[in-house]
């Protein structure tokens, strides 16, 4: 495909039933239904368009940003398939732009990126947020992104490791009570957010979590986001 083509599709497999063009769908978790107009079958640089699709068929859909990998789109809102095994991220770097004048661009593609779920983007609590924080399962992902970055993107690229090793989610109670300045975190222990804005805990070694989590057995730690 085309790197200079800014377009975005989002590549879906139909399960059941039949896909037809122009059709309107349920997007899983969402209220508003979605209309499928730009559909079509790419083969290497070439596109074609599909007005109809059949179980085991892979669709490729046009200018959808919204949509996220593990997604479920159903005439039925009911219908919800089980998510993708997610995994707690325990690389975390700070990515920088060692360029000034290609700000704009870098920032366009690290968006894109994490987007596609190729790292995730934390907030550190009371940090600058000009550099971003990112963290990935395993090094090779930051790797990815700063490859993607200068071929697609044509910018480069930076990385800082930074000191964590562990991420945990806390609940409403927990960030309420950690916020509130009671509780001692640690050394190199800090409070953020995730890209969802829920509230997580960074902690540099597993002594530092095992101690939390024994000197504060009253705060809830997750290893993933809970559902509202």
């Amino acid at each position: 495909m085309n790197p200079r083509h800014r377009d975005k599709v989002a590549f879906v497999r139909v399960c059941s039933g039949k896909f037809t063009r122009d059709m309107s769908v349920f997007l899983a978790g969402a209220d508003k239904k979605v209309r499928l107009s730009n559909s079509n079958k790419l083969f290497g640089q070439e596109r074609e368009t599909v007005d109809e699709a059949w179980p085991g068929d892979i669709v490729g859909l046009v200018g959808h940003q919204e949509f996220k990998i593990g997604d479920t789109l159903t005439e039925n809102p009911a219908i919800v398939f089980d998510e993708i095994p997610r995994f707690p991220p325990e690389c975390f770097t700070y990515l920088y732009n060692p360029v000034p004048s290609k700000f704009k661009p870098f920032r366009l593609g690290l968006e894109q990126l994490i987007l596609e779920g190729v790292v995730q983007q934390f907030t550190v609590k009371d940090a600058p947020p000009s550099t971003p924080l990112l963290a990935a399962v395993g090094p090779l992902q930051f790797e990815v992104t700063q490859y993607r970055l200068e071929a697609e993107y044509g910018v480069q690229s930076k990385l800082e490791p930074a000191p964590w090793q562990f991420v945990r989610w806390l609940d409403k109670e927990g960030a309420e009570t950690l916020n509130g300045g009671s509780v001692h975190l640690g050394d190199n222990v800090r409070l953020g957010a995730d890209p969802a804005g829920n509230p997580v805990i960074f902690f540099p070694t597993p002594w530092a979590l095992r101690y939390f989590g024994d000197t504060n057995k009253k705060i809830a730690l997750y290893e993933l986001p809970q559902k509202q």
